[in-house]
């Protein structure tokens, strides 16, 4: 009889919170936001406007080295969009009769970007380009696919405006152009007014500022002013151009230094490719299958979007218990309750009907991720799905399950405690805020247990009851020794017993409770007193 009362109130809280639409916005609100960032990230990284930049390069020596950066930085989008292209559009070669002279430089190329892009940039730019590699692609391609798409310039030098002095000072050229950098003023660009991004202005004097090792100390002991090429902007966050302009004028710099001291410039950049291959192995693996893949690297770090999923279910489903709790016991509803059912039924029924909810709700995020995989296919998403496979194949489910339930467990008690104790949710909020300290405390800490999953920090944390369903769950794919899953799991275990015991004594003298929440010594009498059924 107890527990057929039990699953009636369980069904009843399911019913009454996944009826509503709130729960049904908060279950949709997740994977939308999701799937919206991931859709405007990648759409994003191609709709960053064109920069327009001024260069005043009065030592009439660099001007070549900022070309050439441009140039670069606009080979490398191009790069890194054609392969992508190239990846969802190449075509399966199997038993198909293709020049492998092609192919084996095409492949080359796919290697070394996904090894060493700049060494794929390199080559990339010394082959031919975009030309080159079209020409090596075509017999590749797929017939239906798409023709390739260059993607504008990012960054375009434009003209001097007219009005500025460039033989005088560089105080005195950036005081001139402090207008067009504030935005007070704007370029003239092919009839068009145009923003100015940087004005990259390079003394007559810079090479007296190229720091070589016995100059350091000089450097340092100098004052603020400013020091070889100046790069002005107002846009601190995109740092493009400084960075490919800096690499570009440094290297530069080095050939004019190889040059004077008559060393071969095309050695010492066919040095500087050289490379060594570094292979990762996994000594737990059978052996001839010891080489690290993508799947085993994503496999170490994912228990960490277990816990954040862990987390942000348990905030969800222990705020429609406590919620509940106490707009059912300010309504006196409860007091209908309690006259055909005992607190420990009603207890119980909450928790498991809230925790059926809880559930649902990953469940929907599960499926939603599923649909977006299917409806939205592309590159990106290939990634996506084989972070899924190695998901579905790994032994991390298991885990999850478990500790999502042992977690829900542990903490729904002690929020249905506190729930009982209270008769509004701005009293709530006073007891709670120490916990929700505790429950913060494993995700802040999450990558660094990650990162050393047997170590000290991970091993402590993983006998404290509180973080052991968040540490065990981070620690899952390393691995951890079976002392620590079998133990941590008898004292979880114990502690979700315990919790449960002393939130129903809580729940069945606390719930028909009126006036201000209980003292401490107030609380510690109710746990000890004998509750009445």
């Amino acid at each position: 009889m107890t527990m057929r009362v039990t699953l009636l109130i369980a069904n009843r809280e399911y019913l009454e919170n996944v009826k509503t639409k709130g729960f049904w916005l908060g279950v949709l609100l997740v994977p939308l936001i999701f799937f919206g960032i991931f859709y405007l990230s990648s759409r994003l990284a191609t709709a960053t406007p064109t920069r327009y930049f001024v260069l005043v390069d009065k030592s009439e020596q660099y001007a070549s080295a900022v070309d050439a950066a441009i140039q670069r930085e606009h080979q490398r989008h191009v790069m890194q969009d054609f392969m992508a292209y190239l990846q969802e559009n190449r075509q399966q070669t199997a038993g198909t009769t293709l020049p492998q002279t092609s192919n084996s430089r095409l492949n080359e190329l796919i290697d070394d970007f996904g090894n060493d892009e700049v060494s794929a940039l390199d080559g990339w730019v010394e082959g031919g380009g975009l030309d080159m590699a079209l020409q090596m692609a075509r017999p590749y391609l797929r017939e239906d696919a798409p023709p390739f798409e260059e993607p504008r310039p990012q960054f375009i030098q434009a003209e001097i405006p007219s009005g500025i002095d460039t033989s005088a000072s560089p105080d005195q050229i950036v005081e001139q152009m402090r207008p067009y950098l504030a935005d007070e003023r704007r370029l003239n660009v092919d009839g068009e007014r145009v923003p100015l991004f940087a004005l990259i202005l390079i003394p007559e004097d810079v090479n007296e500022d190229i720091v070589r090792p016995d100059s350091l100390q000089t450097l340092m002991t100098d004052n603020n002013a400013p020091r070889g090429v100046q790069y002005w902007t107002a846009n601190l966050t995109d740092t493009r151009l400084s960075n490919a302009i800096q690499t570009s004028l440094n290297d530069a710099i080095r050939q004019q230094e190889y040059a004077s001291r008559g060393i071969n410039i095309q050695q010492v950049r066919s040095v500087q490719r050289t490379r060594m291959p570094v292979s990762q192995l996994d000594p737990n693996k059978a052996e001839g299958e010891e080489a690290v893949s993508f799947a085993d690297t994503f496999r170490q770090w994912a228990p960490m979007g277990f816990v954040y999923l862990i987390f942000i279910s348990l905030m969800q489903s222990v705020q429609y218990l406590l919620s509940n709790t106490i707009e059912e016991k300010s309504n006196r509803i409860i007091e209908v309750l309690l006259a055909s059912v005992t607190p420990s039924e009603l207890m119980m029924g909450k928790l498991l009907g809230i925790g059926a909810t809880g559930i649902t709700t990953i469940v929907a995020w599960i499926a939603s991720f599923f649909v977006f995989l299917q409806v939205y296919q592309s590159v990106e998403t290939a990634m996506l799905v084989d972070i899924l496979d190695v998901l579905l194949s790994s032994e991390l489910l298991p885990y999850f399950v478990f500790y999502y339930l042992c977690c829900y467990a542990l903490y729904a008690g002690i929020f249905l405690a506190i729930g009982s104790l209270c008769n509004t949710l701005k009293e709530a909020q006073s007891l709670i805020m120490p916990l929700m300290l505790v429950l913060v405390v494993p995700v802040l800490t999450m990558s660094f247990v990650a990162q050393d999953p047997n170590g000290t920090m991970a091993r402590i944390m993983s006998w404290i009851p509180l973080f052991t369903p968040f540490t065990m769950m981070n620690r899952a794919a390393a691995q951890p020794p079976m002392v620590d899953i079998v133990g941590t799991t008898i004292v979880l275990l114990i502690c979700i017993v315990a919790v449960l015991w002393l939130s129903g004594r809580i729940f069945r003298q606390g719930i028909l409770r009126t006036g201000q929440p209980p003292r401490i010594v107030e609380l510690w009498r109710m746990i000890r007193r004998r509750g009445q059924q």
